[in-house]
């Protein structure tokens, strides 16, 4: 019972070591993952109202993504047309 407790605090142990080593990566090179804002969260970042949020959206003006039937803002394009 005592190498099968040591043999599991070993392996998770490893993986722990594993996962911060893929993290160290992406964060070297860039590869974060892509912040994405909800409805509330984007109005907030953008300091405007749903209805005008909604018909930015409508028109074009404020790229968004679909996950099922969510929508979601990508921060870096939010930044992106707060700099123009």
């Amino acid at each position: 019972m005592t190498n099968f407790i040591e043999a599991f605090k070993s392996e998770i142990r490893q993986m722990i070591l594993d996962e911060m080593a893929k993290q160290q990566v992406k964060e070297e090179t860039g590869e974060e993952r892509e912040r994405l804002l909800t409805t509330d969260e984007t109005c907030e970042f953008l300091r405007c109202s749903k209805p005008t949020l909604h018909r930015w959206k409508k028109r074009g003006i404020v790229p968004h993504v679909r996950i099922g039937t969510n929508i979601r803002y990508k921060e870096s394009d939010l930044r992106k047309l707060t700099k123009k």
